[in-house]
C-alpha cells in the first residue's frame, strides 16, 4: 500500500468516526428534548388536576401609600399558605379552619423565601359585616381562602392575591413519596408525637408506627406529620407552628435532591389534596425556579404577645402591639424602613388594647428576627 492510500485510508476513517460523533451528539439533544418536552407536558397534566379557585372579592385596605404598595408587589410576590383542618378530600368543605396560615414571600430577584407563621389563634378582626373580633383560624371557617386572605390584608396592610391551601393527607403522601425526612427529636415530644401518630392514622388510614427513639430519627410521612401538629409542648402552638417550618425546610432539602422519578411521584399523590388561586401559568413559571429558592429566615407572629383570656373566646394570642409588630413585619418581609402603617391597622389595633389590656412591649430599634425557636419574643 502506497503512502498516499495510507494517508487516504486514515482520513476516511476520520472522516467516518467525525459523522459517528456527530449523529451521536444529535442523538443525546433528540433525547433530552423528548425527555424535557414529557416532563413539561406530565407537570401541566397533574397541575391542570389541582383544584383551582379564583379570588375575585380580594380586601385591601386602600390607604396602603403607593410606595408601599409598589414594594411589596414589584419586589416580592407573597402567597398565603394555609393547611386546613379537614379530614375530607373536598378541599371546599364548609366551615374548615385553617390549622396553619403561613405567609410564604419570594424576593423575585435573590429567590431567598422568608417564611412567617401567623398563629393561629391570633386575636384579630374578620372581614365581614359584623366587624367581629375571632382567632385568625376561624377567617377560613366563615370565609374560605378569600375570607382568610382578606383578613391577612386587612389586620397586616398586605397586598395578597394568591393563596394555596393544602390537606392533611397531602402533608403525609409528599413526605412519603421524597423517602421521608431525617428531624431531631427530644425526649419529651415523643409521648405527644405518638398520640398525633394515633390520630393521623385515624385520618388518612396510612399506617406507620410509634417512635421511641430521641436525636436524629429518620421519620415516615405520618410520623413527620404528626411531628408538625405537636401543640401540647413547650409553648403550645408557637412551637407548632416552628415545627411546621422546620418540616417544610426539611421538605425543601429533600426535593432539591431527590430524582426527577421521586419528584414526579410526589406531584402525582398531592395534586388531588390542593387547592390555589394560582393558575397553571404562573405554578409553571415559580416551578422553574424551584431549585433556585433558598429559605432565609423564618419566624412566627406576632412578635411580642400575651396569651390572655377573652371573655366568649377563650384563650388568646394578643399581639403586644399589633401596630408595632406590623411594622416590624414589614422590615422583615419587604426591608421597609420607611412603612407606616394605616388608619386601618391603627384602629384594629387600637381596639385589641381595649379588649385585651395588653400593650406594646416591641422595641423597635433593638429587634431582630431569629429562626431559633428559643430565641422567639414574649
Amino acid at each position: 500500500m502506497s503512502r498516499q492510500d495510507d494517508i487516504d485510508k486514515k482520513g476516511a476513517k476520520k472522516h467516518k468516526n467525525r459523522w459517528w460523533l456527530i449523529a451521536f451528539v444529535i442523538e443525546i439533544i433528540v433525547i433530552i428534548i423528548i425527555v424535557v418536552l414529557f416532563v413539561n407536558e406530565y407537570i401541566s397534566s397533574r397541575i391542570g388536576m389541582i383544584e383551582h379557585k379564583e379570588l375575585d372579592e380580594t380586601i385591601v385596605n386602600n390607604e396602603i401609600d403607593e410606595a408601599t404598595v409598589k414594594k411589596m408587589t414589584e419586589g416580592y410576590k407573597t402567597i398565603a399558605l394555609f393547611g386546613i383542618d379537614t379530614r375530607s378530600a373536598d378541599m371546599e368543605e364548609e366551615g374548615v379552619r385553617s390549622d396553619t396560615i403561613i405567609l410564604c414571600c419570594i424576593n423575585n430577584d435573590t429567590k431567598q423565601v422568608k417564611l412567617v407563621s401567623i398563629y393561629r389563634d391570633t386575636y384579630l378582626e374578620l372581614v365581614n359585616d359584623y366587624q367581629s373580633y375571632e382567632k385568625a383560624t376561624h377567617a377560613y371557617a366563615y370565609g374560605g381562602p378569600q375570607g382568610a386572605v382578606n383578613m391577612l390584608n386587612k389586620n397586616l396592610d398586605l397586598n395578597i392575591s394568591e393563596y394555596v391551601s393544602v390537606n392533611f393527607t397531602a402533608l403525609t403522601e409528599a413526605i412519603d413519596a421524597l423517602g421521608g425526612l431525617d428531624i431531631e427529636l427530644k425526649s419529651s415530644e415523643l409521648d405527644k408525637l405518638n398520640q398525633c401518630i394515633d390520630e393521623q392514622m385515624r385520618i388518612n388510614g396510612i399506617q406507620s408506627n410509634y417512635v421511641y427513639e430521641t436525636g436524629v430519627v429518620h421519620l415516615d410521612g405520618v410520623q413527620a406529620t404528626a411531628y408538625a401538629r405537636i401543640r401540647s409542648t413547650d409553648q403550645g402552638d408557637i412551637t407548632r407552628t416552628w415545627r411546621q417550618r422546620l418540616v417544610i425546610q426539611k421538605m425543601i432539602e429533600a426535593a432539591k435532591s431527590a430524582g426527577l422519578s421521586k419528584l414526579m411521584d410526589c406531584i402525582d399523590v398531592v395534586v388531588g389534596d390542593i387547592s390555589s388561586s394560582l393558575s397553571k401559568d404562573e405554578i409553571i413559571e415559580l416551578a422553574k425556579d424551584c431549585f433556585d429558592y433558598e429559605i432565609a429566615t423564618t419566624t412566627g407572629f406576632p412578635f411580642t404577645y400575651t396569651s390572655p383570656t377573652l371573655e366568649g373566646k377563650g384563650s388568646v394570642i394578643v399581639a403586644a402591639d399589633l401596630e408595632t409588630n406590623v411594622i416590624a413585619l414589614h422590615r422583615f418581609l419587604y426591608d421597609d424602613m420607611d412603612y407606616v402603617p394605616t388608619q386601618t391597622v391603627k384602629d384594629i389595633s387600637a381596639k385589641v388594647v381595649s379588649d385585651s389590656g395588653t400593650y406594646n412591649t416591641l422595641d423597635l430599634t433593638t429587634f431582630q428576627v431569629e429562626d431559633d425557636v428559643d430565641s422567639i419574643v414574649q
